[in-house]
């Protein structure tokens, strides 16, 4: 039980680095402030909160090809990809920052309604 929390815990703290990252790489003015907020901050933010959700799956016996933990990393992925491409193109545009965030949010929905594949077609 301590360490299914522990497991929690860095996920979280994952998630917020993450979260960070993603809002200094649109806020910050400097490029290189921008690229130091994404490389630094969310990338190793992503790796933590891919790490601790994967021993979050052992601990709790849950296969990695459920929907939605399928969807969160593809998501999480695709929502990584626009933070690097925005912050390597030096774009910082709605659009931009709508396609990092958008990915974001629906990974925070998959993870608390836990879709699975007997629930789709239904």
């Amino acid at each position: 039980m301590v360490t299914y929390r522990l497991l929690l815990v860095l996920k979280f703290v994952g998630v917020i680095l993450y979260g960070g990252g993603l809002i200094g790489g649109f806020a910050a003015t400097v490029p290189a402030d921008r690229k130091r907020a994404v490389h630094a901050i969310a990338s190793p933010g992503l790796v933590l909160t891919w790490l601790a959700g994967y021993l979050l799956t052992t601990q709790l016996i849950l296969p990695l090809t459920e929907l939605w933990i399928l969807g969160g990393l593809l998501l999480s992925l695709v929502s990584q990809l626009a933070l690097v491409h925005s912050v390597s193109r030096g774009r910082r545009t709605l659009g931009a920052f709508a396609a990092a965030f958008g990915p974001l949010l629906l990974v925070l929905g998959l993870m608390v309604f836990r879709p699975t594949w007997s629930m789709v077609g239904r």
